[in-house]
């Protein structure tokens, strides 16, 4: 058993992986892109301990106990109440649409557990160099250390660096780790570790298809003129549908679904702040716009 299992799971050392030393976060996770990567982490980190079980296409519910992790336990509700065999890339889509509740709760923890701090608005590094607090009177090896050790060494990887190093490769992001030189020198290497798991391939349609879908949005958002707040959020919940392959509008979190009393809390909200880019945190009960500078509870209206 890897001894930072239980200090760090794995969407929270993946955030880890945007910080530089300096509290700058790095380009490619400024996007939605990074929902699917933490949803991805959120499934992996289940899979470990043995709460779903997987094969190649499908993510199979088994323990389902909560763990005490506030990040995982949202998840597990959330398959609790899907109680059903699903493809691995749907559920990855789903989780995906909570995806501003998700990296809120990781920085919140992060902090929390003195990892990171925050000030004047900025994440950093709460040591004056990357490393973790003592656990149990040990240290615990960073994460960008240790996978950097990992991938220049023939040793066997432990199977959450598998998984880390998995995302990392099918996100086409394992730039955040390795220079250009080191990237293609230890290629091999990389593929090798990165082919140990099913989840990843999963991740690389979802992004994939992501990609497109975010290209024709754009292009559509370009030429479309200014729009009452239900048809701008009706927009956004379509765009939404499109990433994440979602056909049922029941799969929708209550917020995005029409009909529904929080679906009219959403338009109210909208209306106020002029735009469908919105998200809502069902811990705090509050709206705010989507960001994607700063993972945090930042406020937002009650409504």
């Amino acid at each position: 058993m890897n001894e930072n299992q239980f200090f760090l799971n794995i969407a929270e050392e993946i955030y880890l992986l945007t910080i530089d030393e300096n509290g700058n976060q790095h380009q490619n996770f400024r996007n939605q892109r990074f929902d699917i990567i933490i949803a991805s982490s959120i499934l992996m980190e289940l899979a470990m301990r043995h709460i779903i079980d997987t094969d190649m296409n499908s993510v199979i519910p088994d323990k389902m106990d909560f763990t005490g992790d506030i990040i995982l336990d949202d998840a597990i509700d959330e398959m609790k109440s899907n109680n059903s065999k699903k493809e691995i890339s749907e559920w990855i889509s789903h989780i995906s649409l909570h995806g501003q509740f998700y990296r809120d709760e990781i920085i919140s923890t992060l902090i929390g557990k003195k990892v990171l701090k925050l000030e004047n608005k900025k994440t950093l590094w709460f040591f004056a160099s990357r490393k973790y607090p003592l656990q149990n009177d040990k240290e615990v090896k960073e994460v960008r250390l240790r996978l950097r050790d990992l991938i220049f060494s023939n040793e066997l990887p432990d199977i959450r660096d598998i998984v880390l190093i998995s995302i990392l490769h099918h996100a086409k992001l394992i730039n955040t780790l390795l220079t250009k030189s080191e990237s293609i020198k230890f290629s091999a290497r990389i593929e090798q570790i990165a082919k140990m798991d099913f989840i990843g391939q999963a991740i690389s349609k979802s992004l994939s298809d992501f990609s497109i879908n975010e290209i024709i949005g754009s292009k559509i958002r370009n030429i479309l003129k200014e729009k009452t707040p239900e048809e701008k959020l009706q927009e956004h919940i379509e765009e939404l549908k499109n990433k994440f392959k979602i056909n049922d509008d029941s799969k929708l979190p209550s917020w995005l679904r029409k009909g529904t009393h929080q679906y009219k809390a959403s338009l109210q909200y909208v209306s106020e702040v002029g735009t469908a880019e919105i998200t809502f945190n069902p811990k705090t009960r509050k709206y705010s716009k989507l960001n994607f500078t700063y993972y945090g509870r930042m406020g937002g209206g009650e409504v």
